[in-house]
């Protein structure tokens, strides 16, 4: 019998027979082999089921009810229910050079590390799915031991502060005084959970054919200008802007800001796809490009100008959770996190290190970071669905007009 606290993977390869079920529902995308080998380990069903707003108490009635009717038997196989020991989820240009890092590095001490169950994903694979479902999420033993995220997502969420910070599940892991570089922005968590890890730096590239006679700007204010309606590519997809950009902007200029930001945005792409557009030509590109630093350095084009504001670039955020009874016990780990090693590797990346002893030359000094202060004044959930909405309203005007 199914009583929700089964994890999908388990699901699937003792009961592939309710599939079709879940599909009906909205749900299939979570039972597909690619989503099941990562999220689906350790997602419960009944977590899944409130974050979709869906009867936890029904829908599990209709699957022991199709279970009973011998519509869907299940197979006779060992339990697949796993404790995640260490999740990382995180931006694109460094998920695979971190991977690489540590999986080498995991291989030649696995004296150390034999029974240590780890995922390592691109945070973009989990922005509309496995960031939701944290704030159903009730039970700790559901979330791994250590936690690497980024950006400003559903760990800062009240409903994960309420059962999880505040509760002191998390403690902050700080082996050493980190770098001034971040730190000079009060980067670390004053009260001490979060563990600030390094920022996805996000800066401006200017494609000057395009941009034409306009002034480059120099700030991110520069942006807000009507100058740059439809000009401004960012990363975003069809339902999704990044809130990394939306929240300094609301932060500094409120809702209005926001509704320019929609008239001005063009597009929302990929980073990598706004690498091969800018300074290429054509109707697909435009003259601003809101961009992660690391990508900026793979563009290979005379005609666009790397810009980082003279207000900071924008630090989203990569952070680590580490559940405090479980500090001791991933102590290798940790120590290798925080090692210089992994740290000149981060840099590498156009990465700040926060090890002490790397001195970031190659970031200008400027960082704009949110702050706690915000962060824990603010309703953090509540405050990016307005922004949502905000947005989308014009964006869905200036769409219809087009």
């Amino acid at each position: 019998m199914i009583n929700g606290s089964e994890n999908l993977l388990q699901i699937a390869e003792t009961y592939s027979g309710l599939i079709p079920v879940f599909e009906k529902h909205g749900l299939g995308s979570y039972f597909k082999e690619e989503n099941l080998k990562k999220i689906g380990r350790f997602t419960r069903l009944g977590t899944l089921l409130q974050s979709k707003n869906i009867d936890v108490s029904s829908f599990i009635d209709a699957l022991n009810d199709q279970l009973n009717a011998g519509t869907a038997a299940p197979q006779d196989i060992a339990s697949v229910q796993e404790n995640l020991h260490f999740a990382a989820m995180l931006p694109c240009g460094l998920r695979n050079p971190f991977k690489e890092f540590a999986e080498s590095y995991l291989t030649i001490n696995k004296d150390k590390f034999d029974n240590l169950n780890y995922l390592i994903e691109g945070n973009v694979n989990h922005e509309l799915s496995y960031y939701p479902l944290l704030d159903s999420i009730k039970d700790e033993k559901e979330l791994p031991d250590v936690i690497m995220a980024s950006d400003v997502n559903n760990f800062f969420h009240r409903p994960f502060i309420e059962r999880f910070i505040e509760n002191d599940v998390f403690r902050a892991y700080e082996p050493y005084e980190p770098n001034s570089y971040l730190e000079k922005e009060g980067y670390s968590d004053p009260g001490k959970h979060y563990t600030m890890y390094t920022a996805n730096m996000l800066i401006m590239a200017v494609d000057k054919e395009k941009l034409g006679s306009r002034t480059i700007p120099q700030k991110w204010e520069d942006l807000l200008d009507p100058a740059f309606e439809n000009d401004i590519i960012m990363r975003g997809e069809e339902n999704f802007f990044c809130n990394a950009v939306m929240l300094p902007f609301y932060k500094e200029w409120g809702f209005d800001a926001i509704r320019t930001l929609a008239k001005n945005i063009k597009s929302g792409q990929h980073p990598a796809e706004m690498v091969k557009m800018a300074g290429k030509g054509g109707d697909a590109g435009a003259a601003v490009y809101i961009m992660p630093y690391f990508f900026s350095r793979r563009i290979r084009s005379d005609r666009v100008e790397i810009v980082w504001p003279s207000d900071g670039a924008i630090a989203s955020p990569v952070f680590i959770l580490v559940k405090k009874n479980k500090m001791e016990e991933h102590s290798a780990l940790l120590e290798f996190l925080f090692s210089r090693e992994t740290g000149e590797m981060i840099k590498g990346r156009f990465f700040p290190s926060m090890h002490p002893e790397d001195s970031n030359r190659e970031f200008p000094a400027e960082v704009k970071w949110l702050g706690w202060d915000f962060l824990t004044r603010n309703d953090i959930g509540k405050l990016k669905d307005d922004i949502r909405d905000v947005f989308w309203e014009v964006w869905n005007t200036k769409e219809r007009q087009s």
